[in-house]
């Protein structure tokens, strides 16, 4: 009986290798390149421009602020979060929620 078992632990752990090594159970970098759903909206004032992104799995304020302000300046993250937190009154910045649409600011370049 403890050849059985036996045998039948080596076949699995020889299947899990053999599903790891060709279908993956981690995604890979260039499954995780996807483009930024935005709209650009002008804000109610000229000093505050934003730009409306949908939230996705994995995304985290400061690593959308840094994709929609590619080539900007970003000062602090205390200033991007008393930004975002008065582009969005209703929302914290540390409970984005994935699939809902948030205002992220954008910054003017040096």
């Amino acid at each position: 009986m403890k050849r059985l078992f036996a045998f039948l632990a080596i076949v699995f752990i020889v299947y899990i290798i053999y599903y790891d090594i060709r279908i993956g159970t981690l995604p890979t970098a260039t499954a995780k390149e996807e483009k930024i759903e935005a709209t650009e909206v002008i804000a109610q004032t000229s000093n505050d421009p934003f730009i409306e992104v949908k939230v996705k799995a994995g995304d985290t304020l400061l690593s959308i602020v840094e994709r929609v302000n590619e080539d900007r300046q970003i000062s602090s993250i205390e200033t991007v979060i008393k930004d975002f937190e008065g582009l969005n009154p209703e929302s914290k910045a540390e409970l984005l929620q994935i699939g809902k649409t948030y205002k992220f600011p954008i910054y003017k370049g040096e």
